[in-house]
């Protein structure tokens, strides 16, 4: 199993520690193309992004149009933002048919 961690400098430092496969990026740009790339490899059965990278993340499997269910996207929760709360919440009311209120 190989996993890489895809973000800034110290994101990627933490992830090196158990394991991952570091890859910086210092911009957005960067992030699509860096994170494009890894989906499309098929190497990875996981991807650690920062909580900041999700609606990015979800841009580029989009126009992908993956089949595949690896890798998997592991979104690490970032102070303050609440994105991937968001996020879940969509997917469990497109899954269910109806608007899920918490």
């Amino acid at each position: 199993m190989k996993v890489a961690a895809i973000g800034d400098g110290g994101f990627t430092l933490i992830w090196r520690l158990i394991g991952a496969e570091p890859i910086e990026v210092e911009s957005e740009k960067d992030f699509l193309r860096m994170f494009g790339s890894a989906l499309r490899s098929g190497e990875y059965s996981a991807i650690l992004i920062p909580e900041k990278f999700l609606d990015l993340a979800n841009r580029v499997k989009s126009e992908l149009q993956l089949e595949r269910v690896e890798p998997m996207l592991i979104v690490v929760p970032e102070r303050g933002l609440g994105k991937r709360a968001e996020d879940l919440k969509r997917r469990i009311s497109l899954a269910m048919g109806v608007e899920v209120q918490v």
